[in-house]
């Protein structure tokens, strides 16, 4: 019991003794009087009480509020945290997927043709694109054209096709994008009668640049295909 409690409870003794111990013979207005004063007291200490209680349950209130903003707060923390996460892992796991396409790629050349040693690079075209795009410009169907009209009615040759983009954007787009554009350059010579088994493609994004990154002319020459022909020597 708090320390108001316990006054109200003491002054409500005093008025019961006092209700006792009066003579039967004392009047009304001699116990009104005797009693008014300590009333009053009782119902003031009463509502002080009420107050205070309110008061500490107002208090209580605003703290379980602000316990609650808190770690809602944290939570929300938290959650962030646990998205960049799974996004640096996402990231992480993409380049590890490119890498192990990029080696398949090479493997598989190599495979295809085993007596790699015999054949010798004689000629490469590169072809410039567009930012961000993987279309074949009229200049590209061109040299295209060209490369595919040398190469007609012969068997010992290759065609090695390597896909690249400037630095903009991030590596994993970049490969994708690179990838495109050496499929592009495929499916246009095999328009042209190029068989498709003497291909091999791999995008390699934004690395082995001609040129510095850094002006406009350098990355427009760093958005580009080169195909390299190869032929077997006799």
């Amino acid at each position: 019991m708090s320390f108001t409690k316990s006054k109200i409870a003491v002054l409500a003794l005093m008025l019961v003794v006092i209700l006792v111990l009066l003579p039967g013979c004392a009047t009304k207005k001699y116990v009104k009087q005797q009693i008014d004063p300590i009333s009053g007291k009782i119902d003031e200490l009463t509502q002080i009480s009420k107050k205070n209680e309110s008061a500490i349950k107002d208090v209580d209130s605003r703290a379980q509020a602000g316990i609650q903003t808190v770690q809602t707060k944290a939570n929300e923390v938290d959650q962030k945290a646990m998205a960049a996460n799974q996004k640096a892992e996402q990231a992480q796991q993409m380049g590890q997927k490119n890498q192990v396409q990029i080696t398949t790629v090479e493997n598989t050349f190599n495979q295809k043709f085993a007596n790699l040693d015999n054949y010798k690079a004689v000629d490469k075209v590169t072809m410039n694109f567009d930012f961000n795009k993987s279309k074949l410009s009229d200049a590209t169907k061109a040299s295209l054209d060209q490369l595919a009209s040398k190469v007609k009615g012969d068997k010992g040759y290759a065609l090695e096709i390597q896909g690249f983009t400037d630095s903009k954007g991030s590596e994993s787009y970049n490969l994708a994008l690179s990838q495109k554009r050496a499929e592009a350059v495929v499916r246009y010579l095999t328009e042209q009668g190029v068989p498709l088994f003497r291909t091999a493609i791999v995008g390699f994004g934004a690395a082995k640049e001609v040129e510095p990154n850094k002006t406009k002319e350098g990355r427009a020459a760093n958005r580009r295909v080169e195909v390299t022909l190869l032929k077997m020597e006799k």
